[in-house]
């Protein structure tokens, strides 16, 4: 993944930039490793983009975290949800037809925003790495109740 992919508060870019299934399914395995809380972390997503947030929540469960399919959801429904079900934080995947741009967004347990200040150049690094040893176990997956 290239650097113009992160902005100040998410990676953006488009799949023929470089935002692509395998660099949605890497996100999700370094949140699943950055995130200091044990818990289950959620993935909401635009309808358009479905595909990438599967990716992301696979991510997740290939690092044995257990993965919270959120479904059609933005920023607001991410944060009340880490808030009501105690996880560790959200991926918020969506989309802007006016430019065309794919967004990912991360948000910690309190429901912060993640940006470059308080962890997302972290974030990037673990994805540029690639050095990700799959758990033993895959997460469990569950559903948004």
């Amino acid at each position: 993944m290239s650097e113009e992919l992160v902005g100040t508060s998410a990676f953006c870019g488009t799949e023929d930039t470089g935002l692509t299934i395998e660099c949605a399914w890497n996100i999700g395995k370094a949140v699943s490793e950055w995130f200091s809380l044990p818990n289950a972390v959620a993935v909401m997503y635009v309808p358009s983009h479905q595909h990438m947030g599967k990716a992301v929540i696979e991510g997740i469960r290939l690092q044995g975290r257990t993965a919270v399919d959120g479904g059609n959801g933005d920023q607001d429904a991410a944060k009340s949800y880490i808030r009501t079900a105690k996880l560790a934080g959200a991926v918020v995947v969506g989309f802007n037809p006016a430019t065309g741009l794919i967004s990912i967004q991360v948000y910690q347990q309190d429901g912060q925003l993640v940006d470059l200040a308080s962890g997302l150049r972290q974030i990037h690094a673990l994805v540029e790495a690639g050095n990700f040893v799959p758990a033993a176990n895959k997460g469990e997956l569950t559903h948004l109740a």
